[in-house]
């Protein structure tokens, strides 16, 4: 099975010619499925974007949602509406509230949004101040120990979800596939060639998801974990476990683009 995979397509910054363009290039690409993870849009028109893409394929859409798909609205409020189209739309699949997916034989596939919780590098004393903690309901007006609890618990929420449905995947197939839109570990949170400082750390990577996937798959040994991500707008590689592969995708504004497409034999 093939898979066309994409990341930050940001498709709020482009005309509907661009849109149709990459949906050319998604058939042309001859993938089985195709998998997001994150940052379509924002909150007031991701919805209508994953419409065009499903009614433009022909093939199954996973996907999982990124910070900006939040902007202007909360994060409740905006996955409810994806679960909701995803009931009417049967082939669109929202992972962060879905059971493992059987892909092939071999391959399963979970996934989650995912939250930089704070936890990696040093949050109290990063300056750094994101766009997410002005235009997201649920962290704009926090101070930032309130905000810095509310991304812990958002962290520990996606972990949370992964504990369930990872270990039921490993039980289906010897190979999993899990989207998620933050990279789980500061050693996968790539920008320009480097991986992310204290500063950016906190808001870049979320660390309940990967000590979480490093503590399933030490259970798992002999079966395999792929990872995809974006939210660094950087490409990288990483293996912290011999059984575990995190690929981060580049992107950029303006420019939507197959990251890379994947066989899964």
């Amino acid at each position: 099975m093939k898979i066309a995979w994409m990341t930050d397509v940001h498709l709020d910054f482009v005309d509907r010619e661009t849109v149709d363009a990459l949906i050319a290039r998604l058939r042309a690409s001859g993938a089985g499925a195709v998998a997001i993870t994150g940052d379509i849009a924002e909150a007031d028109s991701v919805e209508a974007h994953l419409e065009t893409l499903a009614a433009g394929l022909d093939v199954p859409l996973y996907f999982v949602l990124g910070n900006h798909d939040y902007y202007g609205a909360s994060i409740e409020a905006v996955r409810k509406r994806m679960d909701r189209l995803c009931s009417r739309t049967t082939s669109l699949c929202y992972l962060s509230g879905s059971e493992p997916v059987a892909l092939t034989p071999g391959w399963a596939l979970v996934g989650h949004d995912g939250w930089g919780d704070g936890r990696a590098g040093d949050y109290a004393r990063s300056p750094v101040m994101l766009n997410d903690y002005v235009h997201i309901k649920d962290l704009a007006g926090l101070d930032k120990q309130a905000r810095g609890e509310r991304l812990a618990a958002l962290g520990r929420q996606a972990a949370e979800h992964l504990h369930r449905v990872l270990p039921q995947a490993l039980a289906l197939c010897s190979r999993v596939l899990l989207l998620t839109h933050v990279p789980p570990l500061t050693t996968a949170c790539w920008h320009q060639g480097k991986t992310a400082d204290d500063d950016w750390a906190p808001h870049f990577v979320c660390q309940s998801v990967g000590e979480a996937i490093l503590e399933i798959m030490a259970a798992h040994p002999q079966q395999q974990l792929r990872v995809l991500c974006g939210h660094t707008h950087s490409e990288g590689i990483d293996r912290p476990r011999p059984n575990i592969t995190i690929m981060t995708g580049a992107a950029d504004y303006g420019r939507p683009a197959i990251a890379d497409t994947l066989e899964l034999d």
